[in-house]
């Protein structure tokens, strides 16, 4: 019978772990308590105890899990839990320090002043360094002087003192509650529930690197860095405050500072995934994507359901253009992290539209007689990749009854996210009056990235060469273009420069500023005191002008513009029409 029963014991044993998830059996014990450890430091309490559990039945004996386990317990205010793992721990180890530290808070915190005390003072002795142990013989010694200075009281009033001193600590939960509200983009909510806990916990760093998490979100950058700042002053080296500062240097835009704060944290923790999900992250900022590849596969390879590595590989995806497999990585982290507002902003982006088509028709009114001229246009770009364009243009010109059909091709690459260039060619079959044949390239280089207030800046450089049937003119154009105002107001200036074939050169300029009314309107204006080149001539010209821009919707933009040009024998009005289709 005995024989019997252990057969059918074996066999359930059997079909239990044959039926348990293939994921919970491939956890090792490291596994288990790396997971628990980073739970329990994101104040993950109840999540970190359970898997500090499996890990403990896996190995028993494990003191390092007893320990976490303890200090889990403390998190949730279970002293008598807690009180067990650290004894248990302390029985595997008697010389662990981190348990008898504990220890002496399970002891403080359940009114043991006498036991807590002697614990607490010999880790502080072992360890000078450490600031935790020698608050709390601060805090112990405190209480013991207190008790003292105050009259034996009643039976009663004892039970109601040790009630009292039970209360629920209520820094976690406060904790919990500003994380939640943080996820959920509420932050002057969670600001203003981190800053009640700072006044319970003045020095209390988790919830210093918190309140910065929660104002550089905020772009309150300057206070953000004082909380990590005072954070490292209280632990110095402490690992959450150093990455805090390259989160603050990643939304500051500041991709060089970003680069050397977590190459210097790698240095030190080359496993530490949350330092390798912003080494991603940066590397998507300096478009090598090979290296974020790497680092987001490689948190995956330690922690598979890191939400944030998933959402990097998507944002990877579609910054190689690949929007299909960017998506169903966004999915893969939406399950993980159900309701995530992040990702779920991300997958609410349409797909991107890879042609446009400009279409436009410009009317010119000659003075003293002239008639008209008129400049229609019609061309179609390809995005071939998020880093390469291709377009085609043809155009098709009127002067006094002749007319010219230009075609034009161009290629345009962006090398980096700062600096990019193009090339064009173009050729007028039968040409009267247009180039028979030109050629172009140029360049653009963003030398400050965009900020709050004032960026990008950038610098940029356009040359063609165009052969007339009588003449060939050569045009070099420096510019450069700022934003302010948030990026709403732009202004660019350029020099003007041309010579023909035969020495004869000619300068100006041209200013211009832009200006974003509304989310989808647009105004532009500027001033031209420059040459024109007219038939390989270079007729000087003063023209004032300017225009509008309507999104009617994502894909259509509606365009109108108007100048007034003052030419030696004559001056000229334009009035144009246009509009920008995406698909």
């Amino acid at each position: 019978m005995r024989r019997r029963r252990r057969l059918s014991f074996a066999a359930c044993l059997v079909l239990a772990v044959a039926g348990a998830p293939a994921a919970v059996l491939a956890q090792t014990v490291d596994e288990l308590y790396a997971s628990a450890v980073k739970a329990r430091q994101a104040q993950h309490f109840d999540e970190a105890a359970d898997l500090l559990k499996r890990a403990l039945a896996l190995k028993p004996d494990n003191a390092d899990a007893l320990v976490q386990l303890g200090f889990a317990e403390l998190g949730r205010n279970d002293l008598p839990a807690a009180r067990d793992a650290f004894s248990k721990a302390l029985s595997q180890a008697p010389n662990y320090r981190d348990a008898s530290f504990g220890m002496a808070e399970v002891e403080f915190r359940s009114g043991n002043l006498d036991a807590a005390l002697p614990l607490a003072e010999t880790v502080a002795k072992a360890d000078p360094a450490n600031a935790d142990a020698a608050k709390l013989v601060e805090n112990i010694r405190k209480a013991k002087q207190s008790a003292a200075g105050k009259p034996k009281p009643a039976a009663s009033t004892q039970a109601a003192g040790k009630m009292s001193h039970r209360r629920p600590n209520p820094i976690p939960g406060l904790m919990e509650e500003g994380r939640r509200l943080r996820q959920a983009g509420k932050l002057p909510e969670a600001e203003k529930v981190y800053r009640g806990a700072l006044k319970l916990a003045p020095k209390d760093t988790d919830i210093l690197v918190a309140l910065g998490l929660v104002l550089g979100s905020s772009q309150r950058f300057d206070e953000a860095d004082h909380f990590f700042d005072r954070a490292l002053a209280l632990k110095p080296g402490l690992l959450d405050a150093r990455l805090g500062k390259v989160r603050l240097a990643i939304w500051q835009g500041d991709t060089p500072r970003a680069r050397a704060l977590v190459d210097g944290v790698l240095a030190t923790t080359p496993a530490n995934v949350e330092a390798l999900g912003l080494d991603g992250r940066i590397a998507l900022l300096e478009a090598n994507y090979t290296r974020a590849g790497q680092s987001f596969r490689r948190v995956l390879a330690l922690e598979p359901q890191n939400v944030e590595a998933l959402v990097g590989i998507g944002d990877l995806r579609r910054a190689e253009g690949d929007d299909d497999a960017a998506r169903q990585a966004y999915h893969q982290a939406l399950a993980i992290d159900p309701g995530s507002a992040d990702v779920e902003q991300r997958l609410a982006v349409p797909p991107p539209r890879k042609w446009r088509l400009d279409v436009g028709s410009e009317v010119s009114d000659l003075t003293n007689g002239l008639g008209n001229w008129t400049d229609s246009s019609a061309g179609l770009a390809y995005r071939l990749s998020p880093r390469t364009t291709l377009s085609g243009h043809t155009r098709l010109a009127t002067r006094f009854g002749r007319a010219d059909v230009q075609i034009e091709g161009r290629i345009d690459q962006a090398f980096t996210p700062a600096f990019s260039a193009y090339v064009l060619a173009a050729v007028t079959p039968n040409a009267d009056f247009l180039a028979r044949h030109s050629a172009g390239a140029g360049a653009s280089w963003q030398v400050v990235a965009p900020a709050k207030a004032f960026g990008p800046l950038s610098l940029n450089i356009d040359a063609r060469y165009d052969n007339f049937a009588d003449a060939s003119v050569t045009s070099i154009q420096p510019w450069i273009q700022g934003y302010i105002l948030d990026g709403r107001l732009g202004l660019s200036a350029r020099w003007v420069h041309a010579e023909d074939d035969i020495g004869t050169r000619a300068d100006g300029y041209v200013l211009r500023a832009d200006f974003a009314a509304t989310p989808r309107f647009n105004v532009f204006a500027g001033y031209a005191d420059a040459p024109e080149i007219d038939d390989g001539a270079l007729v000087p010209t003063r023209t004032v002008f300017g225009g509008i821009s309507f999104d009617v919707s994502d894909p259509l933009t509606l365009r109108a513009s108007i100048a007034h040009e003052q030419r030696p024998a004559f001056d000229r009005n334009l009035f144009g029409l246009g509009l920008a289709a995406r698909f």
